[in-house]
């Protein structure tokens, strides 16, 4: 053996073999962050979801009634799912105790819980081939009191980090930011609140623990008394939360102005779209948030029906460091429906709340991501018809559009072409039962939600409580991997 070893060729060799194998242990043990490519290069990679968690948040009070609709869309064909038998999902109360109210059986099918006048935060949760693609909503109603209105928002799904633009802490208004944690285990959260005046120290907002399958309550006028147009950055220290905004409003005279969800807004941007404006009389309030430590300097593009404008006198709208800017629409928007664009040389966020021409009810959508694969949305039942709207905030564009009923069975279907700069709006007949949406852009960059907002027919004085309701539309998880994404060669060491 020693005499190998003197070989200076054999020695040589080993070395050789010796720093390939090192070379490799390198690439399991040091590996790279994962590259990804551009987005407009590559289909995404479609994951295989095994397993859902949905929070459902409800409002809580006397004169209510709150139901969870819920379904396992049908996807496109060849979509991969969990292998083995179908598991129904459960709908149930959070606490591990409590028995299901619901069940997802099949897929296609609506689930729905028995409308309840006590109702309790739900979740939706399951294993197996039913878990891709779920969606749920949860719908609150009320004829009288200080929940008068409609409160309706998709289930969210567990995260870290969230951002929620355009509420207050004011009088007149009673936001409580509801963390509830799905997990086994407690979730530590901390709440970064901007406002008119710049980004706030609260101490309140800070370390706030959710317990394991609970939630925890912070209400706004009280850690942020008397200041309005606030932004919240919400990021989980420990463990995951789904976070949910409520948003009660009344009139300088206490008369209910309305209760709903804030949805959550997209991450900061140098360009944001803020989708689904609804059309129709009433204030639009476009509230724009810079958490950055310099003053944004940003431009808005309206999408309407006849195409993209900038709004006079807005050419730059300018939000100082830190804080959020509100910005009045109903008189530039003229009725119709919309899409805003922001633009700005700081990374920001942005919201729009979109009031009925009474001020008796009100909604708020967030700004989304554009849809890089299909989209899905329980709709609940409805008085009046809910209007799909679509924008193509860039070049020219196409999208193709299913709704279909409680038992699978499909209502309307279309291919759509969206003409550059422009919004499109399809209008869904009144249901009297939950109904389920598939949006998919199909070419270009589309940005989609649903709204509701009363007949403009409907006279001020009539008892019925006006429908005003908006619901953003993201893409699926199941549609929502990386893209291009490398494997991570470490995960397996960790």
């Amino acid at each position: 053996m020693t005499r190998l070893l003197s070989d200076l060729r054999v020695r040589v060799g080993a070395c050789v073999l010796a720093m390939a194998a090192a070379a490799g242990l390198g690439v399991v043990t040091h590996a790279k962050e994962p590259v990804t490519r551009p987005q407009s290069t590559q289909e995404p990679t479609r994951a295989v979801v095994n397993r859902t968690a949905l929070s459902c948040p409800t409002l809580t009070g006397g004169g209510m009634t709150s139901v969870v609709n819920a379904v396992s869309p049908v996807l496109p064909e060849g979509t991969p799912t969990a292998p083995g038998n179908a598991v129904p999902l459960t709908i149930a109360p959070l606490p591990a105790t409590a028995d299901p109210v619901g069940s997802v059986l099949v897929r296609g099918k609506l689930a729905s819980t028995t409308p309840t006048g006590k109702p309790v935060p739900l979740w939706i949760h399951g294993t197996g081939p039913l878990a891709a693609g779920a969606v749920g909503t949860s719908t609150t109603t009320s004829n009288d009191g200080v929940n008068r209105g409609m409160a309706s928002t998709p289930c969210q799904q567990p995260g870290s980090d969230f951002w929620f633009v355009g509420a207050s802490g004011e009088r007149g208004r009673r936001d409580v930011l509801v963390l509830t944690n799905l997990d086994s285990i407690n979730a530590e959260v901390n709440v970064t609140v901007y406002s008119r005046d710049g980004q706030q120290d609260l101490p309140n907002a800070r370390g706030i623990v959710v317990p394991a399958r609970g939630s925890s309550e912070v209400y706004l006028n009280l850690i942020a008394p008397n200041m309005k147009d606030l932004a919240l950055h919400v990021e989980s220290t420990g463990g995951r939360v789904s976070p949910a905004l409520r948003d009660n409003a009344t009139t300088a005279d206490n008369d209910p102005a309305g209760v709903d969800w804030l949805t959550p807004s997209a991450v900061p941007s140098t360009k944001v779209y803020v989708p689904a404006v609804a059309p129709g009389a009433g204030q639009r309030v476009l509230s724009i948030a810079n958490p950055t430590d310099l003053q944004a300097t940003a431009s808005l593009t309206v999408h309407g029906p006849n195409g993209p404008f900038t709004p006079a006198g807005l050419e730059t709208v300018v939000v100082p460091a830190g804080s959020v800017k509100t910005v009045r629409l109903d008189q530039v928007l003229l009725g119709g429906a919309s899409a805003i664009t922001v633009t700005s040389d700081q990374a920001v966020t942005a919201s729009m709340r979109m009031a009925d021409k009474s001020n008796e009810d009100f909604a708020s959508i967030g700004s989304a991501e554009p849809l890089n694969g299909p989209a899905y949305l329980v709709l609940p039942p409805h008085d009046q018809p809910a209007m799909l709207q679509v924008t193509a905030p860039g070049k020219n564009a196409s999208v193709k559009f299913e709704l279909r009923d409680a038992t699978g069975r499909v209502l309307q279907t279309r291919t759509l072409d969206v003409i550059a700069g422009s919004t499109s709006q399809i209008s869904f007949k009144a249901q009297p039962r939950a109904t389920y949406l598939m949006v998919q852009q199909t070419r270009g960059t589309i940005v989609a939600g649903v709204t509701l907002m009363p007949d403009p027919k409907r006279d001020d004085n009539d008892d019925d409580v006006a429908q005003v309701a908006a619901w953003p539309l993201t893409t699926s998880l199941v549609f929502r991997a990386q893209l291009g994404a490398q494997a991570d060669v470490s995960a397996a060491l960790r």
